[in-house]
């Protein structure tokens, strides 16, 4: 019979969660931010900045080819991980413990991502103000990639859910949106991981609440913050596919450039 813990935080068991999400291609992802900077960043770049980085999985592969790797996160356990995964790696990274909303750092960057949603904002001011932010550490030129974030399916909400097994671990996952108020577009968003480890199964819950930005609307944000030029909308990591012509959204990608 398998032992059922309580219920504990998806952000305070990082390694759960860096293996629930760890259906990406890293070193896929990794060709599209360096094709992106290629064809349109102004600046060399040396020092990347992963905002909502989590257990940071580009770190590896980012420093592997040569930058160097800061990741921001609200979440210290988070940061923590990221540090002792690259302690063990024998890499040495930089950390920033702050709300994206709102943070300032001394030290700039070069090209700054932020994937899989992890944009959290709860009002339209809130993604001014992390516009600020981003735009206050980037430098002139340097590209800002945003993954998901933007909510181009608007006729849905919904979830998913999938199973990841590793070394005789098994995490069941799921992921669901529901909304809470029509008029201010706000959502609850919550996940559940199901983890399996012989005969203990644990449960990690996490509530947040987030604000859906329609693109329209996204496109007049960046306007009215002034800092940014869009440069486009692009399907599942292609340059080729601008989302304007894609049948189907996935992983839409999103791309500024500081001014």
């Amino acid at each position: 019979m398998r032992r059922r813990e309580g219920c504990l935080d998806v952000y305070e068991n990082p390694y759960y969660y860096d293996v629930a999400f760890g259906f990406r291609d890293i070193a896929k992802e990794v060709d599209f931010f360096e094709e992106c900077i290629r064809k349109y960043s102004k600046v060399k770049v040396k020092k990347v900045l992963d905002i909502g980085c989590g257990p940071s999985p580009y770190m590896l592969e980012l420093v592997k080819r040569g930058y160097a790797f800061t990741g921001l996160d609200i979440s210290k356990p988070m940061l923590d991980y990221s540090l002792e995964k690259a302690r063990k790696a024998g890499i040495t990274i930089g950390v920033i413990h702050a709300d994206m909303r709102r943070f300032r750092v001394k030290e700039n960057f070069d090209f700054a991502f932020c994937m899989l949603g992890s944009l959290e904002v709860e009002t339209n001011s809130d993604f001014l103000s992390h516009l600020d932010s981003v735009a206050t550490c980037l430098s002139q030129g340097g590209l800002y990639l945003l993954d998901s974030g933007i909510q181009f399916d608007w006729t849905k909400l919904g979830g998913e859910s999938w199973t990841v097994i590793k070394d005789g671990l098994v995490i069941n996952v799921a992921w669901e949106t529901a909304p809470l108020n029509f008029i201010e577009q706000k959502i609850m968003e919550k996940i559940t991981l199901e983890v399996i480890e012989g005969k203990r199964t644990k449960v990690l819950k996490t509530e947040k609440v987030g604000k859906l930005i329609f693109p329209q609307e996204f496109l007049q944000l960046v306007n009215r913050n002034g800092k940014f030029e869009f440069l486009g909308w692009f399907n599942n990591f292609d340059l080729e596919q601008p989302l304007e012509e894609a049948e189907r959204f996935n992983r839409p990608i999103t791309l500024l450039r500081k001014r």
